[in-house]
Order: structure tokens, then C-alpha cells, then sequence
């Protein structure tokens, strides 16, 4: 979801977090060496701070144990501490927590493997053991730029938003880079940020960084992906990465192209995408059968002085941009209604779509709502549902049961996908350090 003043509040805290050594804990947290630490399930500072486990030991209810933790039902990724933890389905404690690169901002799942995608302050994705008892990274890949916002597996491979630079990065299970592709005009700033994927072809949301750059769909065919994907030994690059006709030098490596961007789709041509003086920008997509849907932020330029402007004030509800890839990737506008500002994440179960609303920045007009759609025939709007204290960072069904992480506080709040009936919520992300301490959910994910 689009929310810079809040980053740009949460950077300013971490730079005046510096200036102080004072750290107050959530409960069920303690100050280990300048970080709330859960003594119940921290390895590191397992029962008591500098008490670690032994290798191939766990922590739970402050004791090292051996064998499996608990399984886990979800995965959740905490931007301000930069680690992943593992819940139960329930919320419940179910391993250690994970330490991951800096600016954790998405999660996906290959296999038993969790990925994380980190944009702040250098790009880098982890790959995450499926046994919980493992907490480093088993492969860190070091990426061009600062600002991921979109990963997704499909095919056996990896796809990674790099919104810093204007591509789509494909990387294989064991984290070697196999492609980078373009995916607009980069001295443009397309900002690629979620992902679906229909048949052989990947549809990338382009939310830009102003009206004049992104505001489109990039449709990247992907025609070449099992052959990219396949091949385990490609020659290295010649002098001045030179590479024999068909291939290109990626990583070092002469490798042969997992795709490329074969057209665009320019939303701001799409009657309905956006209220004057606002434009679309097209935030998360989601792939249900061969219809994509990509929601619409429908922004307008916000001016507070001191640095805090942008594109990011909602100028009217939010929209839902329907792509029939069936029908030539026809598109149609779908108004989210008054309840609906600034939407962001998108989960299906059955036949019904929710979509994930509210601004931090602008609460009173925009309050968190979560937007049922039946897709029973046309997309029709049901009654909002409201979850309120938390802000919704997105949404995500996993098991028949939804899940909606907080961009304000650490907690994940789970609902009922038939009734809407919410239960309370859970805090599972604790607070960063420092004197302005502050904790969100990033990103939440089904366990593998």
C-alpha cells in the first residue's frame, strides 16, 4: 500500500533513535542488549538475555529444547525489526524468530523455503531453511538498488519487484540470478510492485513515482522461462560482457533470457481509473483464473511542507482494475466505493475477493475497511468489513481462514472468510529500539 509519510516518520525515529539508549518493551518483552527480545522463543536469549541454545535446539516457553518446533501456520515478516516469525495457524508461538536483511518488505514460499524480499537499506533477498530451527539465511542475494516490493514464485522460480531500478529480477530456488528484466522506461521510475502471473505471462503493477512515470500494467512474456530455468552450467560472460547471439551476461553468467517485456497497458487511458487531478496508481495484483486484478490507489499530489509531500493523498475511493487476458487484456474499472480509500492487498477464497483498504496518513477520511467483492458473475461490492484498531497492511488467506496484518502496530488480526466476524487482535511483531520506538507487519505469508 502507498504510505510515505509514514516511512519517511519511521526513518526519522530510527535517526533519533541514535541519540538515546532508553528502550521501552511491549509486555511479554525484555531489553536485551538494546532489542525487545521474547525470552519464550528466542534461541539467542533463550529464558534469560545472553542465554543462547545449542546448535540444532529451539526456544519455546523459555526453555531449549530439541526436536521440531511447533508447525506453523503462517509467516510473518516484521519491517521494523528486521526478522521473520514463524505463528501457528492460531497465532500461537511456533519457532524462533528469523533475522533477515534490513527492510524486510514481502514474503513468498517455495517449496518448504520461505523468501524475503528486504529494499531498505540495500536490496537483498533471503532464503529461509523449512526447518524453523534454522535461523540464518541458507542463500542471501545481493541486488542492484534499495526498494523491493514485490516477490512471487511461479514455475519453480522466483520473481522479485526491483522498484529501485525498473525490473523484474528472476532468480532460480538456490538464489542464483537468472535474468533481470526491464519493465518500462527506467529513467522514468516505473516502480514495479506486485505481481500475478497468467499462463506464460508475468503482469507486473507499475505504480511510478509521480503522474507522469508507471501508471500502467507491464505485461512480460515468459516464453523462455523453462529453458532459463533448466539450464545448471551457462558459460561465463566473455571480455566486456560479451555473450554468443541469444544470450546475455547476467551475474557473470551468459545466460539465456527467462523473458521480456512485451507490451504495457496504460491505465491512465482506461475511463474511470482515477479522479482528477489523481492518477491510478496500480499497487498489488492477483491472478483468478485468466482475470487479473490490480487495485487502483487513485492518488493525488498531498503538499505538508518540510519534505513530506508526495503522491500519496487518496483522491477519491479506491478503484479495482479487471484484465480480461482472455479478451486481449481488455480492462474495466471497478469502484470500491466510499468505504474503500487507498487499497492495497488482495487475497481469494471461493468467490469472493478481499481487498484491503485505509491510510495511515489520512484516517479520519480513509479508515481501515476490507472490501469483500463477489466475483459470482461480475465483480459486484458486498458490505465492508471493519477491522479496526488495525490498519491494514494487506490480506491473505491461508487454510480457509484470513489473516490482516497491521501497517501500524505490530499485531495480525484474523477473521472468518464466510461470516467477516473478526477475532482480537494478536501482536506478534514487538517494538524496534531506540527512544521512538515503533513496530509494523511488513508482510504475512501461508507457511509452506
Amino acid at each position: 500500500m502507498t504510505h510515505r509519510p509514514l516511512a519517511a516518520a519511521l526513518l526519522l525515529s530510527l535517526g533519533l533513535a541514535a541519540c538515546s539508549s532508553e528502550l521501552t518493551c511491549p509486555a511479554g518483552r525484555v531489553d536485551c542488549g538494546g532489542a525487545c527480545t521474547a525470552l519464550e522463543t528466542d534461541a539467542a536469549h533463550c529464558g534469560a538475555c545472553g542465554a543462547p541454545c545449542a546448535t540444532g535446539q529451539f526456544c519455546s516457553a523459555g526453555a531449549c529444547l530439541a526436536g521440531a518446533p511447533d508447525a506453523a501456520g503462517v509467516q510473518v515478516a516484521c519491517g521494523a525489526t528486521d526478522e521473520v516469525i514463524p505463528r501457528t495457524a492460531t497465532l500461537g508461538p511456533a519457532g524462533p524468530s528469523r533475522g533477515v536483511s534490513p527492510g524486510p518488505t514481502a514474503l513468498a514460499t517455495l517449496g518448504g523455503v520461505v523468501v524475503s524480499a528486504s529494499g531498505y537499506p540495500a536490496a537483498t533477498v533471503d532464503y529461509l531453511s523449512a526447518d524453523l530451527r534454522v535461523t540464518a539465511p541458507v542463500h542471501r542475494v545481493p541486488l542492484a538498488g534499495s526498494d523491493l516490493q514485490g516477490v512471487a514464485v511461479h514455475q519453480g522460480a522466483v520473481f522479485v519487484a526491483n522498484s529501485g531500478v525498473g525490473t523484474l529480477v528472476v532468480l532460480s530456488p538456490g538464489g542464483a540470478v537468472l535474468d533481470e528484466i526491464p519493465v518500462g522506461d527506467t529513467q522514468t521510475g516505473p516502480n514495479p510492485r506486485g505481481l500475478a502471473f497468467v499462463g506464460s505471462s508475468a503482469y507486473v503493477a507499475l505504480g511510478g513515482s509521480n503522474d507522469l512515470s508507471g501508471q500502467a500494467v507491464a505485461v512480460v512474456d515468459l516464453a523462455g522461462l523453462p529453458a532459463c530455468l533448466a539450464e545448471t552450467a551457462p558459460p561465463a560472460c566473455g571480455a566486456g560482457g560479451g555473450c554468443a547471439s541469444g544470450r546475455h551476461c547476467v551475474d557473470g553468467a551468459c545466460r539465456l533470457p527467462c523473458g521480456a517485456l512485451a507490451r504495457t497497458i496504460d491505465l491512465k487511458a482506461v475511463p474511470g481509473a482515477a479522479d482528477a487531478p489523481g492518477a491510478p496508481f496500480p499497487s498489488r495484483a492477483l491472478a483468478v483464473g485468466s482475470t487479473v486484478y490490480v487495485t487502483l490507489g487513485n492518488l493525488k499530489f498531498a503538499d505538508f511542507g518540510g519534505g513530506f509531500d508526495g503522491w500519496f493523498e487518496p483522491a477519491g475511493s479506491g478503484r479495482l482494475a479487471v484484465i480480461d487476458t482472455a479478451a486481449g487484456d481488455a480492462v474495466s474499472v471497478l469502484d470500491l466505493g466510499a468505504s474503500c480509500g487507498n487499497p492495497g492487498g488482495l487475497a481469494v477464497a471461493g468467490e469472493r475477493l478481499f481487498v484491503a483498504c485505509g491510510s495511515l496518513s489520512f484516517a479520519a477520511a480513509w479508515p481501515p475497511r476490507l472490501q469483500p467483492v463477489s466475483l459470482a458473475g461480475a465483480p459486484a461490492l458486498e458490505p465492508a468489513l471493519d477491522p479496526s484498531p488495525v490498519v491494514p497492511n494487506g490480506v491473505v488467506i491461508c487454510g480457509g481462514v484470513g489473516y490482516v496484518p497491521d501497517m501500524a502496530t505490530g499485531a495480525v488480526r484474523r477473521f472468518d472468510v464466510g461470516t467477516g466476524a473478526f477475532e482480537p487482535p494478536v501482536e506478534v511483531c514487538p517494538l524496534s529500539g531506540g527512544q521512538f520506538p515503533f513496530a509494523y507487519v511488513s508482510d504475512l505469508v501461508c507457511a509452506p
